[in-house]
């Protein structure tokens, strides 16, 4: 059994341009600088916030255990679109650990929207 709890479920998502990012506590677009646990987005690829630890899933499907693990064994620095194509899942953990964020993405354009579906969970 795992130790999160489902926040919110198969919330998707669209940030019309690179002046909103994703608020992964809340689960809302909001725009761009105001949320303290996001997933901001350039034209290639998702920014995560500061001390947010990162990981793909090299397969299709990615649970809170696998998540943990891959932070702890193959950490990311980079998340760009091109290697998310397919809606392969990754995730990403808040700045204070308390939270986990299962992402896929949905559909990029470089200089239009950009939708994904989030699952986010929480430690206790």
């Amino acid at each position: 059994p795992t130790p999160h709890r489902a926040g919110y479920t198969q919330v998707e998502l669209t940030a019309p341009d690179a002046g909103y990012e994703f608020d992964l506590k809340a689960g809302k677009v909001v725009p761009a600088e105001t949320a303290t646990w996001f997933l901001a987005r350039d034209a290639q690829s998702f920014v995560p916030s500061e001390e947010s630890d990162s990981f793909v899933s090299d397969g299709e499907a990615l649970t809170v255990p696998g998540c943990l693990h891959g932070i702890e064994t193959k950490p990311v620095t980079s998340l760009p679109f091109s290697a998310l194509a397919g809606e392969r899942p990754f995730c990403v953990r808040s700045p204070d650990r308390r939270d986990l964020a299962v992402v896929r993405l949905r559909r990029a354009a470089a200089a239009g929207p950009v939708t994904i579906v989030v699952d986010q969970y929480h430690l206790g």
